[in-house]
């Protein structure tokens, strides 16, 4: 029986847990370690007598929360290929009910992490892009692309991905992108810049590689010529040797040695021109050397070793003469810094003839019936020689020995020694030595020169 005055009451309480259903995956267009998932449950039979105001469901591991009105309810920020279980609650307005029960398990999937870039390269209106892949995202990645800034040009596959259809002589810059079945990834970082150009090539001589360059050798005239790009060489030019003298004569001087550097070169023919060396005149003076060049740059002929009627010749390097009265002649004729070569010498008596000037030191004096000694050749470049085999004992322009009354003056670097009886024996060709002097007329001729171009490869 009801009391007067009272007001009729239900039991108020928090809803019974919902029934759990399924928990789906869903990858597509989730960023990396940004996944989804959607969980089905059924409402609980039993509401606390009050209306349910949301349904919440939380994973585990993680504790990562989704809500709703009515199932499903999605859940996101999932870590990318990480196994998850979900349980779901009721709300009302008196509280949060019992959790249900745990959900079958699934692995969150994503689009792929983002490549860690590495290096471009330029080539012919192209570029190669290295990369190191990221984690998958959970599911595997089918395609790696590599795009271009400015324009847009992309390539694919594993790396280094090659991109093509650039513009010669811009700069671009790189990134790339992983894609799996859930989509694409954010970009890379940015690249280096690059900048591709039409690839250097270059023919004339012999040609040779070694220690990152190219050299060509050019042992006789000859052009050399550049068929595509650009790029900045070095040249060695060498001109020829001159002859020594007879009748206890001087030795010939080497032909001037330089080696210059920086030099662009385009497409364009380059003359090469190799001098020849200086003739022997038997008993009479020798004939000079004759110049070398190429890319704009020339060596200065070596000067002529004398007798006792003459004054040595002036050249790349100078001529050694006979005796003590007659003077010899000096080097750098050119007037080159550094200079190209250096003075012959003149005996130290009427029976002996002074050694040609070298590239690396002026002619001896000899002794008494032993002519001087050619002047040091050069030996700063023997990676050049040994490059290129050319040269001697990694020198080039040694000048010639005089000649002596009993023993001919020595030489090195390509010169050819004095004698003082018989022939000199001939200087080296194609290594811009002096000839050598003799006591009678077996004066030697002086060696052809030599030009090499070399280049980065």
């Amino acid at each position: 029986m009801r009391i007067l005055g009272t007001v009729a009451s239900s039991s108020r309480e928090v809803p019974g847990a919902p029934t759990i259903g399924t928990a789906t995956n869903v990858g597509t267009a989730r960023a990396y370690n940004n996944g989804s998932a959607t969980v089905t449950f059924t409402a609980p039979a039993f509401d606390g007598g009050l209306p349910i105001t949301s349904y919440t469901a939380t994973s585990s591991p993680g504790g990562f929360t989704g809500t709703g009105a009515s199932s499903p309810v999605t859940v996101t920020g999932l870590q990318s290929s990480t196994s998850y279980t979900f349980t779901v609650t009721a709300t009302n307005s008196r509280g949060t009910s019992a959790a249900s029960s745990a959900s079958n398990s699934i692995t969150a999937t994503t689009v792929p992490q983002a490549p860690t870039i590495g290096t471009a390269t330029a080539g012919n209106a192209s570029a190669t892009v290295t990369y190191t892949a990221g984690a998958t995202g959970g599911s595997a990645i089918t395609t790696f692309t590599a795009t271009s800034s400015p324009g847009g040009q992309t390539g694919t596959g594993a790396s280094p991905i090659t991109v093509s259809g650039l513009t010669n002589g811009t700069a671009y810059t790189f990134t790339v992108t992983a894609t799996n079945a859930n989509g694409t990834s954010t970009a890379s970082a940015a690249s280096n810049s690059v900048t591709p150009v039409v690839p250097f090539a270059a023919t004339g001589g012999t040609t040779y590689t070694s220690g990152g360059y190219t050299y060509h050798k050019f042992t006789s005239n000859g052009t050399f010529q550049v068929t595509s790009g650009s790029n900045t060489a070095e040249i060695m030019v060498v001109a020829g040797g001159a002859g020594g003298a007879g009748n206890t004569g001087g030795g010939g001087g080497a032909g001037g040695f330089r080696v210059l550097t920086g030099i662009g070169i385009s497409v364009n023919s380059y003359s090469i021109v190799v001098g020849a060396g200086g003739a022997a005149n038997g008993s009479s003076n020798g004939s000079n050397g004759n110049n070398s060049s190429g890319l704009g740059y020339s060596a200065t002929a070596g000067g002529y070793g004398a007798t006792s009627t003459s004054v040595g010749s002036s050249g790349g390097s100078g001529g050694g003469t006979f005796g003590t009265a007659r003077t010899p002649g000096s080097g750098n004729l050119g007037g080159y810094s550094p200079v190209e070569g250096y003075a012959g010498s003149k005996g130290v008596s009427n029976d002996n003839g002074g050694g040609g000037g070298g590239a690396g030191g002026i002619g001896g004096t000899g002794t008494t019936g032993t002519g001087g000694a050619g002047g040091a050749g050069n030996t700063s470049y023997s990676t050049w020689a040994t490059a290129t085999s050319s040269g001697v004992s990694g020198g080039y322009a040694g000048g010639g020995g005089g000649g002596g009354t009993s023993n001919g003056g020595s030489a090195s670097s390509g010169g050819a020694a004095g004698t003082a009886n018989g022939t000199a024996s001939a200087a080296v060709s194609n290594a811009g030595g002096g000839g050598g002097g003799a006591n009678g007329s077996g004066s030697s001729a002086g060696g052809s020169g030599i030009v090499i171009v070399r280049y980065p490869v």
